[in-house]
């Protein structure tokens, strides 16, 4: 299932970018010039955005009142001033909203608390959540208790001074900067922190929850799940103004083919020329010989899979090849998690192996080539 649902304060960020050469004569503040004005969606928004940016399949709740607007003066590089215009939600009609509908087509619900009233009745919506077998996770702004019954609660490290250090529940917080420490299902895990040149902070904490969910999406283990998260934290805070992630910023996008690969031909070149361009690394899945003989007989494959394994890996496009013993390479899917699974335009994408683990790409390849016709050509 892996859908995702994210609840919370919308906010819009906005950012002036100026310059100044003097200072105003009725006070000692400069004269900012503006050059441009831009307006990027914060807070829920912002959580959403990176969801969908890095292919998760999200939903974020909409409601109706007024966002808040947080506005950023920068000039010449740097942060003058902020000027929030606050505008509260009607926390009771956004429970009472909740409470009448179904999640359970929704595996993680983020709840994203800026104490701008969407959450005012976290505790209600938490026990609805609950009902549907969501793991709820939470970016806290005020008390533990108002997030009782949630899976996993995301403190900054002055929010886990005031309020968490009680917490008995899954909790990721950070420990001065300098590292990330959670404890998720009675295990501990900490991860250092890199020490990088930092632009801006704004966002980055949204980058890390959508980073960290991205990777339970992904079937990842909670250790790999919060190295992601520290990653885009990381990239996050290297910009100025809230940042949008894409997967190569947590990690390569891995693209996987799979076939016999016995006398390598012009369709296959088209093939692995082509996959190779939708990502960082391409691996490919060869058939070990028994499992050949199995689907073609006894007379194949004409090159063992050790001649299949360097023919294929002495061309440029290909990083890695790996072999299944299977007739079908969906347990090695699994296995690698690729991001893009390609094969040839003879397939549909519902034929295709894995399609249901992965994006696939369907590559139209001249007509005519094919190892049989080869042999059939030579005798």
């Amino acid at each position: 299932m892996n859908k995702v649902l994210v609840i919370g304060d919308i906010i819009i960020d906005k950012y002036i970018y100026g310059t100044s050469t003097r200072l105003s004569p009725e006070a000692p503040v400069p004269v900012v010039a503006q050059k441009r004005v831009v307006e990027t969606t914060g807070g829920a928004g912002l959580v959403y955005e990176n969801l969908k940016s890095l292919g998760v399949d999200v939903e974020l709740f909409e409601y109706a009142s007024k966002k808040c607007v947080k506005t950023r003066v920068m000039c010449d590089g740097h942060y003058v001033t902020r000027i929030d215009d606050d505008h509260y939600a009607d926390g009771v009609e956004v429970c009472n909203t909740i409470l009448r509908n179904d999640f359970s087509k929704y595996e993680y619900v983020i709840l994203s608390d800026y104490n701008k009233g969407v959450l005012d009745e976290s505790i209600k919506i938490i026990e609805h959540l609950n009902k549907f077998g969501c793991r709820v996770i939470v970016d806290p702004k005020s008390h533990a208790e108002n997030y009782e019954g949630a899976w996993l609660v995301k403190p900054n490290e002055k929010e886990f001074q005031e309020y968490f250090l009680n917490w008995h529940g899954n909790i990721i917080t950070t420990r001065a900067g300098k590292s990330v420490v959670a404890k998720i299902d009675n295990e501990v895990y900490e991860v250092d922190v890199d020490i990088v040149e930092v632009s801006d902070v704004t966002g980055a904490g949204d980058c890390f929850l959508a980073a960290f969910v991205y990777a339970l999406t992904k079937d990842y283990d909670y250790k790999k799940a919060i190295e992601l998260a520290v990653k885009g934290s990381r990239k996050s805070v290297q910009h100025t103004g809230t940042y949008t992630l894409a997967v190569s910023d947590l990690e390569e996008r891995v693209v996987f083919t799979n076939g016999v690969f016995d006398i390598l031909h012009k369709g296959h070149f088209e093939l692995l020329a082509e996959a190779r361009t939708l990502g960082e690394k391409l691996i490919v899945g060869i058939n070990s010989d028994a499992s050949v003989k199995r689907l073609k007989g006894e007379t194949r494959p004409v090159n063992n899979q050790m001649k299949r394994i360097s023919q294929l890996e002495i061309l440029p496009w290909v990083d890695q090849v790996v072999v299944f013993h299977e007739d079908t390479p969906y347990e090695l899917i699994k296995e690698i998690k690729p991001h893009v699974i390609v094969k040839g335009g003879d397939y549909t994408v519902d034929e295709v192996v894995g399609h249901d683990l992965a994006d696939v790409h369907l590559v139209q390849t001249q007509e005519g080539y094919s190892t049989t016709s080869i042999i059939e050509a030579s005798k």
